[in-house]
């Protein structure tokens, strides 16, 4: 069901998702790197492991190309940095962290947040896993 729900709420243009999955495309909200790079890690692993059907398979490379379109810059030294990650984001307290639409697209971003940076070299070595796996990565 999440792997579904992955699908039908994956930007169909980039191929990535939004800060507040259930606004996407609302104003102030914006394509966000550390939920996007889990979400496309948790595809890749469970198309691999055979927990979702490989259809899957699609909706998770869409979204990895999203990435590295979108998401990845490579300086003049071959230094890369990720982009646009949510620094942090929660709740609690009575007048911290409310948890409102208005909450979640004014925390701070910023580039090479743990949060993104794990999930992304992750989700690489998913790939590069599948690339072993022929008869799933060239399913038609």
């Amino acid at each position: 069901n999440i792997a579904a729900q992955l699908k039908r709420i994956q930007d169909t243009k980039t191929g990535l998702w939004y800060q507040v999955l259930d606004k996407s495309g609302e104003e102030g909200n914006y394509l966000e790197s550390s939920c996007s790079t889990m979400f496309v890690y948790a595809l890749f692993k469970a198309v691999r492991k055979g927990y979702i059907d490989r259809s899957y398979l699609k909706v998770a490379q869409k979204g990895y190309r999203g990435i590295l379109n979108h998401f990845i810059e490579v300086d003049k030294n071959g230094v890369v940095t990720i982009t646009k990650a949510c620094a942090v984001a929660g709740l609690g307290g009575k007048n911290y962290r409310m948890g409102d639409y208005t909450y979640y697209i004014n925390e701070t971003i910023r580039n090479n947040d743990p949060k993104a940076v794990g999930p992304f070299i992750m989700a690489s070595l998913e790939w590069e896993r599948l690339q072993q796996v022929k008869e799933i990565v060239n399913q038609k």
